[in-house]
């Protein structure tokens, strides 16, 4: 197990990707809480983040050079004539994106202070958050028309619910129970109870 421990370790280290990266469990220490395996995992991410940029300044970009240099050599189009810069920004749109939604979260965590929430405007904030995890606004979002009738909406439906809560009742003792008996025969004590003692009726013993 020492053996297979040390070779795992040697793998993380080479390749770059931490066995908590493909699902490794048991993590101690840091990566015990959410917070700590964000970070963790967006320190592991900076291989990824390397290889997107080996991408995009040795591929993506020489091709995008390539072509719009041609463009504007030998297209006879007018209009798509220009002076313009051609830059891949795989790696920097990836990197904002994540600084991005984390920022977002936390100023949606001080803003849902309820002294400070009438200052936020929490459609625009959602609205955000919905972009910087790649989905669509206008689908996974409301307005502040939608949300104030959808607000009344689940008001109403709550009033029409009874509250119902739960009645704790006391433990009641088996039919025939006395909590006073000692004798330990199928009554509230448990145990054997007050044995008979030498001499006394109920004693094995006697002759």
């Amino acid at each position: 197990m020492q053996l297979f421990d040390k070779a795992r370790v040697l793998a993380d280290e080479s390749t770059g990707f931490p066995s908590f990266a493909h699902g490794q469990t048991g993590i101690q220490g840091v990566g015990r809480t959410a917070s700590g395996i964000s970070m963790l995992m967006s320190a592991a991410n900076g291989s990824i983040r390397n290889v997107v940029k080996n991408v995009d300044d040795y591929l993506l970009a020489p091709i995008g050079k390539a072509v719009f240099s041609f463009n504007m050599q030998f297209d006879y189009d007018p209009d798509i004539k220009g002076d313009l810069e051609v830059k891949a920004q795989g790696t920097e749109s990836l990197m904002a994106n994540e600084v991005r939604s984390q920022r977002l979260m936390q100023f949606l965590q001080v803003a849902s202070n309820p002294a400070l929430a009438p200052f936020a405007k929490m459609d625009y904030i959602i609205r955000e958050i919905a972009k910087a995890m790649d989905l669509d606004p206008d689908k996974v979002t409301n307005s502040l028309q939608d949300a104030a009738i959808q607000a009344e909406i689940f008001k109403m439906f709550q009033q029409q619910q009874p509250e119902q809560q739960p009645q704790q009742q006391a433990p009641q003792a088996p039919a025939g129970a006395d909590a006073q008996d000692t004798t330990g025969a199928g009554g509230g004590t448990i145990g054997t109870g007050q044995a008979p003692a030498p001499q006394e009726e109920g004693f094995t013993g006697n002759v």
